[in-house]
Order: C-alpha cells, then structure tokens, then sequence
C-alpha cells in the first residue's frame, strides 16, 4: 500500500506499535527518556468519558473541512464542538479542484459535478476518462453498477425503486448517486496510492491520541474506517462506539475487495471497538444490503453489529436518500452518541483546550502546513510545579518535536514568555498537544493572532498645552512605552530631551532584543513610519518653520515634552506583528518594574487591535487581554485604540452599501482594566463629533467602550524618515489619521498629569476615575464617545 507507514510515528493509543514520537516522552529522568503511556481506566477504574469523536466523509465533492465538520457537528450535537470532533477529510481535489460553496447551515447535498461530467464518462461507469482498468476489475465495478442502478434484491436488502417519488426523479437521483459513488469507489478498490491517501485522512486525526474515540463514517468513509480500524487492537485505538451511516460494506463486491486488500483477516467487528452501530436509509441506493450483522462476526470480545435499517427514514430523502447530515440528524444516531460519549461531551459551550478559530485553520490546512500557536500554561498548579520548570520542559519537548519531524528550531520559531509559549505546529503536533494538555500543564492553546498598527493643533482641544504652561505638567521623570513598529529615535524631536531611553526588537524568535543609544540600529529601528508618529505624539518637540518660502515657525510638541521613552518594536515593517511579540514586550516591561522595586515605566501606549470573534474569547479574556490586566494590576496605565471598524461596506440585494457598525470594538480594546480611545476630529470636535471610523460600542458583554475619544484625524507628527538637509514642518512631520493617533493623545496627557500629581503614580483606577469624571461631555451616544473628550487642565485643577 502506498500510504505512509506510521508504526513508528504514531500515538501509542492507535499505531500499531509503541511510538517513539516525543510527544509520548512526558517526563525526563537524567538524560534517560521515561515514556508514560494514558491508561484506558480513570482512577476508579471506570471507563473514562469519550475525549474525541472523529467523522470521515463519504463520495462527492464537499465544503472546505472545517465547514463541513460544522455542518456534521450541527447535524448531531446542534451547535459547532470546536475541538472535540475531527474531520478526516479525502476529497480527490484533481477530480474536484473547487470545494462546494457552503455554510454551517447547509445540509449534505448531491453536486453538481455529474452534471458536468460528459455523456461518453457517464458511459464509462462513472469512472475518469483515462482510468485504465483490468478486465477483471471493469467486472466488478459493472457488476457493481448493475447492482446499485437496478436495485438487485440481496438478503434482507430493499429494493430502490421503491423511491415514493415520479420515475423521473427517482431515477436521477438513483443515477446521480451512482456516479458519483462508483468514481470514489474505484479509487479506493484499484488505486493503491489514493486508497493509502483516504487510510491516512483517518489515520492521522487517531494517531494524535486524544480517546477514548467514537468514529463516525459515512458511506465511503465506512469502507475506509473499516479498513483502518480492522488493522488496530484494543490497545492501539481505544473505540468506545463505531457507527456506519449511509454504509456500502453489505455489498458482496465491496466485501470481496475488501478481503483481496486486507488478505487473511475475516470479516468481523474491528477489536478496537466496543458497540457497532449501522444505520441505513431504506431508499438510500448505496446502503443496497443494510443488514450488516449477518455478514461481519462478532470480534474476540462477543461484540456484534447493531443493526437499524429497512424502517429508518433520511430527513432529506426527497432530495438526497443518502445524506451524510440527515443521518446525523436521526434520533438513533444522536442518542447512542450522547449514550457513549457521556453528559458533559455534548454542551456546546463546553471548555475547550484548542481554541475554535485554531480548530477551523488545522482543519482546511494539508498535513504538514505548519499554523501560528500561542500556548498558555497553568499557571496555578495544584501540584506546585513551579512555572519556569513547566515552560523549560515543554519547550523542551517541543524541540524534541521539531528534529523527530525533521524541522528546525527555526521552523518551530519557540518563542518563550512568562506564562505561554509561542511555536508553529503542525496540525498533528497542536492535536497531540491537546491530547496530553493534563501531563504537560497546558491551559489552552490559542491561534497566534495578527495585529496591525492601527498635532499641534490638538494639544489645545484636549487642554493640555495650559496645563503644561500652567502648571508644568511636561512629562517630567515620566516614563511611557510604545508597542508598536519601533522609534525612529534619532528624529529631531526627539533630541532635545532625549526623550528614547531604550528600546527593543521583539519581532524575532527568542528573546527580545535591547537597543540603547549608541547601538547599531537604534535610532533606525521603525522601517514602516507608525510607532514614530505615536512615539511622538506623547513625547518631544521641536521648533520649525513651516516651509522654506514661509519662514513662520511652528512649536511642534507632544503631549508631555519631557516624558521618557520605552520603544518596543512588536509589528514588522509591514504594520502587523503576533499576539507573541507584544506578549514578550509586556512581559519585559513587568519584569523590568519588578526588578526596580519601583515603577520605571509607568504606562503603555498600544496603537494596534486585531477582529475579535466572541465565540472564542470571553470579551476582554483574551491571551493579549490576560497580559494587560497583569500589568494594570501591577500598577501601570494602559492606553488602548478602540479600533477603526466603525464604518464598513456591506454587500446588499442592491449592492454595496456604506453603514457605521455598533459592537466593533477590538481586541484588545475592549478590556475592562484598560483605557480605550476612540477618535474625534482635532479642532471641532461639538461641531463634527466622533470620527466616522472611530470603533463603537458596546463590547460583545455589553459594557461601555469606548472610555473617551480623543483627536484621532489628519495629526501632524514626525516622520520616521527626513532629509539631511533644512528641515521644515512638510519634510520632518506627516499627518495620519486614526484611533492610532487619539491613543496617544490620551498616553501623553496620563503622563503630564502624573508628572504634575505624582501621588497617584501606581493607581490606575484612580487615574483611570480622574481621567472620565472631568471629561467634557460631547452630547453624542455614549457607546460612541464614552464620556468624551479628556480634559487636563480640569484633572489638575480638582486633584
């Protein structure tokens, strides 16, 4: 057989010898690898619940796999189960380059692929053009044909044409199904090659561990489940419950080729499996003979097929008898899966350890694609495993991983930080992770989202060009970080106070990367032009003319002059970065606190924000989320952009339309212990009120978001690049828009303010109060403006 071999390789839960796969290595003694394999009992000695329900497919073209599992998810449970069900996916994309357009919603239709197919291969017995077959083999598969199309009465069999439709439709759809199952069908009796392809499918969604089982294989996927199966003992694959829906494995041709490929072994119940069920529509063409039980033998443990065919009725009979979600969907087949895999299984809101938007990418991805994970640990371990020791010897294995598949570190791009790992897995790598989360003290195992990067004039409309007259509220012994593309911090407005301290790359693997002054790079290290502009919204000045034919000059400063600067570069020159990078940034700004003793850096300023899918995260619970109230509870202000998803086109029944859209806060914006900034227009913010893009509220849990708004349209502030030559306000500064630019406003008037009232340096919640209570109210919507638009000169005055 052409398929790959996983004796080696595979989880000793279901290959057919012990794996010497690392992730079966759990613990280390010495420099000698002690492997504990999962015992099929639980602690009381009882069977413990189902840990994995795995379908496989059956003929036709089919939706991408992580559509069509949520459609077979739909069917059975009601709801998407995220990582507790698999598809094992083998659609001959050569036959079928296109997958069938499809929602959740959708049923499990007959294509339109036999439409398509030409009068002279409808004559070729459904079979490609240029398949060559033996003599013999065409026998059987006219035989075959014959069978299905005429309806051949076998022993407890039923007769198709009993369809209670018109002769016209009844025989289409009876034609249209044979077709299309004989194309398939071929593959798997004479083509070694694509017949290994569909063992793998299967293989591969079982080799990962993740049992006790129950497998689910529709028409085809029965044939292919069989086979694999019959190949496995008990303490290979443990499978609590195997059920054959829409089942061809009655058919007398289908038992023979199975005997030829499989030579030797009987006809029997698979030893890996406790309970067969097999359930056939009694008009479905493919299930012809559904009564299984008298030709398959009890296994060595007395288990027989339970047989429910002849009165079971498809809910889409009318247009497809043979539908794999109409099967799902039977009572029968619902109750016996709830039955085995136990009460808790089936919540669809049930805790999962591989987060939904990861399940669907490792579903439509090929097996060696390797995804982006952000790995959280426990971080409150009942056992006492002290964290470093957790995150030493997953990354450990996880190396051990990498060389076993033959990648390099740099393939896997291990990224540590405090309480997750960072790493690019395969799919069957993220699976195995999941299945022995327990053992290696994982919490969940999140997709590594990207983010992107989401003035003189405005200082006044927020008051605080007075407060910095007035009062000297400039910034002074103050210190800010910037989570974005990097400073350009040898710009000119940064000079005269030399405002950058330090800055770091955390765009590689490993650990960030420090810059001082004087180092190579320092001064060069924004390349897109997005973490300057914020840089020095918040800090810095200079005094410039405006051109070189007007010699009026311009007072260019930030918010607070005299702040000091922490850049952090967590987005690539292209403007996005990984939840991973900003991740490591916090965790250097926490860890450089902690070592002072002190606050050295007192807020942060993140002018980034990603889509955020409820139906993953708790609102404001995110990995990135997690992180921030860290570090808001450590004592440091959090300025966050609401995000510029405020105004959207949408496709209509009459074309593209414009609309603002409520509920398109991002993340992390809409974290509580954070201070998110919408955007409001510089000069004449009661006149114009909030910008059209500015994100708005409320959060997907309902809370008031954004906090304020701030100037956000057409700000002037540096460049990353300038001439050498005569500077000028047109050369040295640029305007952007954006809730990138409003965050700012906010980091920098925070900073001025504790310069001025220093007393409340380490209260965030106190200053966060300050901050909204002495807003000006701007008369619109709160979940639009929050409470306005900050006032500086107020904040000091009543403090």
């Amino acid at each position: 057989m052409a398929t790959e071999k996983r004796g080696s390789r595979s989880n000793s839960k279901t290959g057919g010898s012990k794996s010497s796969s690392p992730f079966m290595v759990l613990f280390r003694s010495g420099a000698n690898l002690t492997v504990e394999f999962p015992s099929i009992l639980n602690k009381e000695g009882s069977s413990p619940e189902i840990g994995t329900v795995v379908y496989i497919h059956g003929i036709d073209n089919k939706p991408i796999a992580s559509v069509l599992k949520c459609q077979w998810d739909t069917a059975l449970f009601g709801a998407p189960m995220g990582d507790r069900t698999r598809m094992a996916y083998w659609v001959d994309r050569n036959r079928y380059p296109e997958p069938e357009k499809g929602s959740c919603a959708d049923k499990d239709t007959l294509s339109g692929s036999v439409d398509r197919m030409s009068a002279q291969a409808l004559q070729e017995l459904g079979l490609e053009p240029e398949t060559k077959l033996s003599s013999a083999e065409r026998k059987i598969m006219t035989a075959l044909e014959e069978r299905l199309r005429k309806g051949e009465k076998q022993p407890g069999g039923v007769d198709v044409k009993v369809l209670p439709l018109p002769e016209s439709v009844r025989l289409w759809i009876t034609r249209r199904i044979t077709k299309l199952f004989l194309k398939d069908v071929q593959d798997f009796f004479f083509d070694e090659h694509k017949r290994g392809l569909m063992e793998q499918s299967l293989r591969d969604r079982l080799d990962v561990g993740g049992g006790p089982f129950i497998v689910i294989g529709h028409s085809q996927g029965s044939m292919i489940a069989y086979h694999v199966l019959r190949q496995l003992k008990k303490a290979d694959c443990d499978v609590r419950l195997f059920i054959t829906i829409g089942s061809p494995l009655g058919i007398q041709e289908v038992q023979d080729v199975l005997g030829k490929i499989d030579p030797g072994k009987p006809l029997a119940v698979p030893e890996c499996v406790d309970h067969w069920l097999n359930v056939a529509e009694r008009l479905d063409p493919v299930a012809l003979d559904s009564h299984l039980e008298n030709d398959y033998q009890p296994n060595s443990r007395d288990v027989k097929v339970e047989n429910h065919a002849g009165l079971m009725i498809n809910p889409d009979w009318e247009s497809n008898p043979h539908s794999g979600t109409g099967y799902l969907s039977l009572d029968i087949v619902r109750q016996t899966v709830r039955q085995t895999a136990g009460p808790t299984f089936s919540n669809p809101v049930g805790r999962n350890i591989l987060m939904k938007d990861l399940v669907d990418d490792i579903e439509d991805s090929h097996r060696e694609q390797r995804h982006p994970t952000l790995i959280q640990l426990v971080s409150d371990d009942s056992n006492g495993t002290p964290l470093d020791e957790v995150r030493s010897r997953l990354e450990t294995l996880i190396n051990e991983v990498l060389e076993f598949n033959g990648a390099k570190r740099e393939d896997g791009r291990i990224q540590l930080m405090q309480r997750f790992i960072s790493a690019d897995l395969t799919r069957s790598e993220i699976e195995q992770l999941r299945s022995h989360c327990g053992t290696l003290k994982i919490d969940r195992v999140w997709r590594n989202a990207v983010k992107r990067a989401l003035l003189y004039q405005s200082v006044h409309t927020i008051q605080v060009r007075p407060a910095n007259l007035g009062y000297s509220a400039c910034g002074r012994n103050i210190a800010w970080a910037v989570l974005d593309t990097g400073i350009a911090a040898n710009h000119p407005h940064f000079k005269a106070h030399s405002n950058v301290i330090a800055q770091w790359d955390c765009t590689g693997s490993g650990s960030p990367r420090q810059l001082k002054p004087g180092d190579s790079g320092f001064g060069t290290l924004d390349g897109n032009g997005h973490g300057t502009h914020v840089a020095a919204i918040i800090a810095g000045g200079l005094t410039l003319p405006r051109d070189a034919k007007d010699p009026t000059s311009i007072d260019q400063q930030g918010m607070a002059p005299e702040a000091k600067l922490y850049g952090f570069k967590v987005f690539k020159d292209s403007g996005s970065g990984e939840d991973a990078f900003i991740i490591k940034a916090l965790d250097t700004i926490a860890e450089l606190n902690e070592r002072a003793g002190k606050l050295i850096i007192h807020g942060v300023n993140l002018s980034l924000g990603g889509n955020f899918d409820p139906s993953v995260f708790g609102c404001g619970h995110t990995p990135l989320c997690q992180e921030l109230r860290r570090l808001w509870r450590q004592g440091v202000l959090v300025c966050l952009a609401a995000g510029n998803e405020g105004y959207a086109l949408l496709d209509s029944v009459n074309g593209v339309i414009s609309a603002n859209m409520d509920l398109s806060i991002g993340d992390p914006a809409n974290l509580e212990e954070a201070i998110a900034v919408g955007s409001v227009h510089k000069t004449n913010p009661h006149t114009y009120g909030i910008s059209y893009f500015s994100s708005r509220g409320p959060t997907a849990d309902g809370r008031m978001k954004p906090d304020l708004v701030a100037p956000g349209e057409n700000i002037l502030s540096a460049r990353h690049q300038w001439p050498k030559g005569k500077l000028t306000v047109r050369n040295a500064y640029v305007e952007m828009s954006g809730t990138s630019m409003a965050t700012p406003h906010v980091s920098g008037l925070l900073a001025a303010f504790l310069s001025a009232r220093r007393e409340f340096i380490g209260y965030p919640d106190r200053v966060k109060a300050l901050l909204l209570q002495h807003c000006t109210d701007l008369a619109r919507d709160p979940y639009i403006q929050g409470k306005g638009i900050p006032n500086l000169v107020k904040m000091i005055m009543n403090t």
